[in-house]
This record gives structure tokens, C-alpha cells and sequence, in this order.
């Protein structure tokens, strides 16, 4: 029989068990997905802005460079080119804004790139791409933890992504 009164001790610890089990399921499965989603978010990131800049370069007819690592680690701008060498190499090019830059694209917290060696990513007006110190397609490693994605650019600005485990 059961009493009017409320809930046996048995009873609570079943359902706390329960909710203990339910937990410890979902913790990790959580935080992969959080992890994942991470990962994910930074390298649609990179590939954004390769885009956005490659659009600005041929709707201006102008060539634009995306430089991995400005103005700091894991951070992305793309830079309008203006034709001189004193004003497009400058150590400081980076922390300075022209008309036709983009603004700063950080990754998310944990998430490093590597685009292979190369420094920056060059875009013709007509939208074909050049790599600083790397070929043409260039693959972009993207990490979060253990897991990576990677980036391909090839030479006429396709971006393709693939995931390894």
C-alpha cells in the first residue's frame, strides 16, 4: 500500500539514478557538439572572407590580398592592394585601414588555422587566386582539439571543405 504522504525513499533514489544516468550520457555527447559546432563556425569563417574578398575583387576590378594572422594569431582580414609596393608590403600593413579592407575576422575560442606556409592569399580583379609561399589549390588545416577540417582554394576560387577524424 501506499501512503498518501509523498514518495519512498526507493523511489527517489531510482529516479536521481536515472537522472544521473540521463547525465552523464549527455555531458559528452554535449560537448563534442559544442566542439564540433566550434570547429565549424571557424572554418566557414576563412571561407567567408575568401569570398567576400574574391566578390570585392572582381565587382571593383581590383586586387585584394587575404592575409592569414592579421593583425594578430588566429585572425583573418582581407587588404585592398593599391599598387605600391611601400604602402601594400608595409611591416605595419595589417594595423592600418584603407578604403576597400575588410574588418577583422577572429576565430572562436580553441579554433587554430594553418594555411599551409603561406602568408597571404592573393586575389586578381578578374578573381583568380595567388598563394604567399604556398602553391595553388591551397589547403587550409582548421582545428579544434583533435578534430580538423580542411579548406581548398583552388586557383579560379572554389572552396571545398572535408572533414577528417
Amino acid at each position: 500500500m501506499r501512503s498518501d504522504r509523498g514518495y519512498s525513499l526507493v523511489e527517489m533514489l531510482i529516479v536521481l539514478g536515472l537522472i544521473g544516468v540521463v547525465t552523464a550520457i549527455s555531458v559528452p555527447v554535449f560537448l563534442e557538439s559544442n566542439a564540433r559546432s566550434r570547429l565549424w563556425t571557424g572554418s566557414e569563417e576563412i571561407g567567408a572572407a575568401i569570398r567576400q574578398a574574391r566578390l570585392r575583387a572582381i565587382s571593383s576590378n581590383t586586387d585584394y590580398r587575404v592575409v592569414f594572422s592579421c593583425p594578430a594569431a588566429g585572425q583573418i582580414r582581407s587588404l585592398i592592394m593599391t599598387g605600391d609596393p611601400a604602402v601594400d608590403d608595409a611591416a605595419d600593413r595589417c594595423g592600418q585601414t584603407l578604403d576597400g579592407d575588410s574588418g577583422t575576422h577572429t576565430m572562436p575560442p580553441g579554433v587554430a588555422f594553418d594555411p599551409d606556409g603561406a602568408a597571404s592569399l592573393g586575389i586578381t580583379g578578374r578573381g583568380a587566386f595567388t598563394a604567399t609561399g604556398a602553391a595553388i589549390p591551397l589547403t587550409i588545416s582548421v582545428t579544434h582539439g583533435g578534430t580538423l577540417r580542411t579548406l581548398t582554394v583552388s586557383a579560379t576560387g572554389q572552396i571545398t571543405f572535408s572533414d577528417v577524424e
